[in-house]
Formats: C-alpha cells, structure tokens, sequence
C-alpha cells in the first residue's frame, strides 16, 4: 500500500483518530498514513498498483472476507463514519414549551418587589 501523505477527518474525528476512543493506536497510524491512497483505491480516483492494493479492494467490496490490517481499518472507520448511531433513553417525553416568560411579572404589590425572582 502507497502512502500519500497524512490523512485527517475533521468532520467526523475532529480531535484525531488517536483520541477519538475508537480505533487502537496501530489503527489510528494505519488511518494516518495509510488514508488518503485507501479513500482514492475506495472512491475508485486511482487504480491498485500491487497485490496488497487489489486485496484491500477486494475486502472492502465484500468479495473477500477482511484479514489484511488496511481492509479492517477502513472497513471500522467506514462503520463509524457511515451507520448513525441511536441513543436510547428512559425519559421518552419533551419538555412543554410554556407561553409566558419568566420576565413577566404578575405581583399585585404596589412597586415594592419583596418575593425572590430566579
């Protein structure tokens, strides 16, 4: 596999791929270095050169069942940056947006504001 130079993807890894939590330290410097030629290889931008670049292609197009370090990563960081995650949570109900706001203030004192306001 060729490298290109460093790969980044501030969108969706803004911190990094080393602190992002997902992908192991020889992941993330696989992503680095290795990134820009398996995008160009996936995006179809350049064309494979040698065997390990037909394999990764083969892996990532599901023909081939993943084993090289390049098809696993990409295949991890196309699963992060493709599938929406859902979050659940046990609290299903939205606030009720209400029609005063908090500035109105109804006292019947005669200008004289004695009651605490949060």
């Amino acid at each position: 596999m060729r490298s290109e130079g460093k790969f980044y993807d501030d969108k969706n890894f803004p911190r990094g791929f080393n602190r992002s939590g997902v992908f192991t330290i020889s992941e993330a410097s696989v992503l680095e270095n290795y990134g820009r030629s398996m995008r160009a290889l996936f995006d179809g931008t350049t064309l494979p050169i040698d065997d390990s670049e037909v394999q990764f292609l083969a892996e990532v197009q599901g023909q081939q069942q993943a084993v090289s370090e390049f098809g696993k990563c990409w295949i991890k960081y196309l699963n992060h940056t493709t599938h929406k995650t859902r979050s659940y949570t046990l609290c299903v109900s939205q606030r009720a947006h209400t029609t005063g706001s908090y500035s109105d203030d109804d006292d019947s004192d005669s200008g004289t504001d004695n009651d605490l306001d949060y």
